[in-house]
């Protein structure tokens, strides 16, 4: 946890393909700055190194200094809110986009979560800019069923008809949504997740006196993370082995419907089932130290924290569920658990937890072996460079 002078034409050769391309003007549209920053960062590095203009929009945020130093221009936008659905301020964001890909006449968009996959996708279409959308999970308007998962369904089968391209992280999700008509076939494509720095994910020892196993959990507190599960398996394993430990990372997203209470999470500090750390910047440093990494999830794109923790070759334990059974092959290089099942997921916590170290360790090898062949960052852009050199 980065305005570059307007490119000349000039010809170059894209990285792994046969096909000579000029340099392109390309637009990277996320939600938050940050977002780019943790997910995006090596994709425009790389385009600025194959030559072309990249443009990071979004809100304004700290990152986006980071950002820029890349030689990356980013651009601010002011009606996205990230929460609500507010469908004044939604139709504002869509014209502000409009006007944006008007003035810019951008060679090519691409849209990342779920405001920008819909309002920037409409904005590209009627602007007459080529675009592609990469649907990074579903969130909780799509999940939950009701009125407002009727209205993002219509909004997705409409932007989607003005998408190039539309990426799905999982086979789940794709299928979902050509089953439901929101993209079709012939413009769906699967791309798995936004890739793990392994160089810089790798592992590393633990700076930690061994005093029982730790298991990390790291992402936003929300109930359809399965933190609710968390919390009571984490309460079973603390009986059953009392040396455990289960430590809690990230933020509690206040105004999300799914978030969990900040009551919920100093009830179970209080009677140490879990030691709560708060948000981090430095995730890594916090997994080294960790044993065994969990994320009980009830669907995802494809949960980053999962990539980081084979790429640092830690067992996980996550659940069978679309996106996180991607990063696991039961019994090989974790645990795999029935989704919001506090018991399934409280015995393979305990079964972990009496493993030998050596199992622990082979287990983290397999999960380091498969970050390095399926989820390496350079695989994932690779994906990525090949799209934009049909252009």
């Amino acid at each position: 946890m980065y305005f570059v002078p307007k490119a000349s034409k000039q010809t170059i050769i894209v990285k792994d393909t046969k096909m000579v391309k000029n340099q392109l003007k390309i637009a990277i549209v996320l939600n938050t700055t940050w977002n780019i920053y943790n997910f995006r960062l090596g994709l425009i590095k790389q385009l600025i190194k194959e030559g072309h203009q990249v443009f990071a929009v979004a809100p304004t945020d700290d990152y986006v200094e980071e950002v820029e130093a890349t030689g990356c221009k980013h651009i601010a936008l002011k009606h996205l809110s990230r929460k609500g659905v507010n469908p004044l301020k939604d139709l504002r964001l869509c014209f502000e986009l409009y006007q944006l890909y008007s003035k810019q006449q951008f060679d090519y968009i691409l849209h990342y979560t779920i405001k920008p996959n819909i309002y920037g996708t409409i904005a590209a279409g009627f602007s007459g800019r080529k675009s592609m959308a990469t649907v990074t999970g579903l969130g909780y308007s799509f999940m939950k069923e009701g009125f407002v998962h009727k209205i993002v369904k219509k909004l997705y089968a409409f932007a989607f008809r003005y998408s190039d391209k539309v990426a799905f992280q999982n086979r789940d999700d794709l299928a979902l949504f050509t089953q439901l008509n929101l993209s079709t076939v012939s413009k769906s494509i699967l791309i798995k997740g936004s890739g793990v720095n392994t160089s810089f994910f790798s592992p590393m020892p633990k700076n930690r006196n061994e005093q029982g196993p730790v298991f990390l959990f790291v992402g936003r507190l929300l109930y359809d993370k399965g933190v609710r599960e968390l919390f009571e398996a984490a309460k079973i394993l603390k009986q059953s082995v009392a040396i455990a430990q289960v430590w809690v990372v990230g933020a509690i997203d206040k105004g999300n419907p799914s978030a969990i209470t900040d009551k919920l999470v100093q009830e179970y500090v209080q009677k140490d089932i879990i030691n709560y750390m708060g948000q981090s910047d430095d995730v890594r440093s916090i997994m080294s130290n960790a044993d065994v990494v969990v994320l009980p999830s009830y669907r995802e794109g494809l949960p980053r924290v999962m990539l980081e923790s084979l790429s640092m070759a830690k067992p996980v334990i996550t659940t069978d569920a679309p996106g996180c059974k991607e990063t696991v092959i039961h019994q090989h290089n974790g645990w795999m658990v029935a989704v919001a099942d506090a018991a399934d997921l409280a015995k393979a916590m305990i079964a972990m937890a009496k493993m030998p170290k050596a199992m622990l360790e082979q287990m983290g090898a397999a999960g380091r072996t498969m970050a390095l062949k399926e989820f390496d960052e350079h695989v994932i852009i690779d994906q990525y460079l090949r799209i934009i050199a049909d252009i």
